[in-house]
């Protein structure tokens, strides 16, 4: 792999490949930017011949003094051969880090799992990223199961209103963030979003945001999605304790997907679902009522030695309190 100093040259070899993950998108790098993190690009070759790219980030872990990689998704070519793939992903293992952590966020094929075996990486010791995700059909017009229009029709009933934000400001984006704290403390997720980097996101062109409101003009719900024509995909949803009894989730969806299906999109991708038998899988029963299942490459790690793979999984597993699937 190449290590491409300049975003502008990245994202401009980016623009030849006919699908992104939102995890790749020009307005996730201005995220992360807005977080403080450091961002590095790469390709498998600078002509124009790139059959793969992607850019990750970084990070020195304290003490131990090691750096680790963290690739989430990767862009590449549909016909990708797992001789690419080895090539690619062995040389990265060459660059110098002591770890190597991938979370790929495209649609499972067996080419890649025989390519980045073959170069070196193996399933983690402990998955904390669930790789599957619900596929919607945007090709046809959307069909609703009936626990969906029960929940549609007390949206209209409570008169919500359904809009784009084409007019960003800070109070909406700070009421978002509202929003989203409130909803994260309800799921006790252990992650909230910030009105800087959010801002960061949703000023980029390839990223949406939709929002619910009751008749007094306060947002009940709101989702970001990323959109790569004819592809779409979830970001963030954001729904308040209200919008549970009123239909507002359900509400925005629907909107959301008829809008998507008007302007000729073919898939949304409804993001990890996390089935399981606690809380979680409230998630995957609402997004399981639209589309099919379907399973990404998932979780790869590389590591020069065992100990300090040991050491990452114990951070996550008990320091940051990491769901594992």
């Amino acid at each position: 792999m190449i290590e491409i100093i300049s975003s502008d040259d990245f994202f401009e070899l980016q623009s030849k490949f006919k699908q992104v993950p939102f995890t790749q998108s020009k307005g996730w790098y201005k995220y992360l930017k807005a977080q403080g993190k450091k961002v590095v690009f790469f390709t498998n070759d600078k002509s124009n011949d790139v059959r793969l790219l992607f850019f990750a980030t970084t990070r020195t872990l304290p003490v131990v003094n090691k750096t680790i990689l963290f690739i989430d998704g990767e862009v590449y070519k549909d016909d990708l051969s797992e001789k690419v793939f080895k090539k690619s992903f062995f040389a990265l293992k060459a660059l110098g880090y002591s770890g190597i952590e991938i979370n790929s966020n495209n649609p499972y094929i067996v080419e890649y799992e025989i390519g980045i075996r073959r170069a070196g990486y193996i399933r983690p010791l402990g998955s904390f990223s669930c790789p599957l995700t619900i596929d919607v059909d945007l090709s046809k017009a959307p069909n609703f199961s009936s626990p969906w229009t029960r929940d549609v029709k007390k949206a209209v009933k409570n008169e919500l209103e359904f809009s784009e934000v084409i007019k960003l400001s800070d109070e909406i984006v700070d009421e978002v963030v509202e929003v989203f704290c409130e909803m994260a403390d309800l799921k006790k997720l252990n992650y909230k979003l910030e009105s800087i980097s959010l801002k960061s996101l949703l000023q980029s062109e390839d990223i949406r945001l939709f929002v619910v409101q009751d008749a007094n003009g306060k947002i009940l719900s709101a989702r970001i999605i990323h959109v790569s024509y004819p592809f779409s995909s979830d970001i963030f949803a954001a729904n308040s304790i209200t919008s549970r009894s009123c239909g507002a989730a359900y509400f925005i969806m629907q909107n959301i997907f008829e809008i998507l299906h008007e302007e000729g999109f073919k898939h949304f991708d409804f993001g990890r679902i996390p089935p399981s038998d606690h809380a979680t899988d409230n998630i995957y029963q609402f997004k399981s009522l639209t589309g099919d299942s379907i399973q990404y490459n998932g979780n790869w790690s590389f590591y020069e030695n065992k100990w300090l793979e040991f050491l990452m999984f114990c951070f996550k597993n008990f320091k940051l309190k990491l769901q594992r699937y």
